[in-house]
């Protein structure tokens, strides 16, 4: 039997989660149906279909996309749509509403993002793998408490501005891409782990890297908010993501 890890299991939960809100709005549409559709089915059902279909299709492909334009796009479609059948009084805003709401989460819950292919370096007992170093940065395979009474892998990272931890499955899923943003564990120094362009223009991690080009690996401590504590180098960005993927994340 396979044995799901931290970061697999989450994802399994959150999908569940994700369907049991569709099935309660299904519920609520079901419910509203009786109070208009004995009046006039149309008035539920032509909304309540072509929301489905907004839901399932045109709300994950805009959503996906790269673009913020498309995901614009997309809500200002959802919302338009809404506040149209509000105001003429034509068919049901709220079935449609309800309709989208369902459409989207079941589809985020049956066919999920496609996520990078997983890395395939092979992973080390913690025992075995070695420190890293480079750009300013050294880190070590430690373990940090994750629940009771359970350990996880993590990395003691050390730069000019002290001692912080990372999780080592909060790095994993920084690489892999589900996450923008890594934080170092709780209990420890406040830091942070990102790539230039990744937070937004206004934010303190965007005004604490001018002149970096977009892309660049770095390291930013909470304490220290004027400049980052650790640029890598490309080859060193690379050279630490793999040494990570070689430490196990459970």
């Amino acid at each position: 039997m396979t044995t799901l890890s931290t970061r697999e299991r989450d994802r399994r939960g959150g999908r569940i989660v994700l369907a049991v809100i569709a099935l309660i709005a299904a519920a609520v549409s079901v419910w509203l149906h009786f109070h208009t559709g004995a009046i006039r089915p149309s008035v539920f059902w032509v909304p309540t279909l072509l929301g489905l279909a907004y839901g399932a299709a045109v709300w994950p492909v805009g959503m996906r996309r790269g673009s913020g334009w498309w995901s614009n796009l997309v809500w200002v479609g959802f919302l338009g749509v809404f506040f149209v059948l509000i105001a003429t009084k034509t068919f049901s805003a709220p079935a449609w509403f309800l309709a989208v709401i369902v459409g989207t989460l079941l589809t985020e819950a049956v066919f999920p993002a496609k996520r990078a292919p997983t890395s395939s370096v092979a992973k080390l007992p913690l025992d075995q793998v070695r420190p890293w170093s480079g750009s300013g940065v050294t880190a070590a395979v430690t373990e940090r408490p994750f629940g009771r009474p359970n350990a996880k892998p993590a990395v003691l990272v050390t730069t000019q501005d002290g001692r912080t931890v990372f999780l080592v499955m909060d790095l994993a899923a920084f690489f892999d891409g589900e996450k923008g943003i890594a934080e170092s564990t709780n209990g420890e120094q406040l830091t942070f782990l990102s790539r230039k362009g990744i937070a937004s223009r206004s934010s303190v991690l965007d005004d604490a890297t001018p002149g970096l080009k977009d892309g660049t690996l770095f390291l930013l401590t909470g304490q220290r908010d004027a400049r980052p504590s650790a640029v890598f180098s490309d080859e060193d960005a690379i050279a630490f993501e793999q040494w990570v993927r070689t430490i196990p994340e459970d």
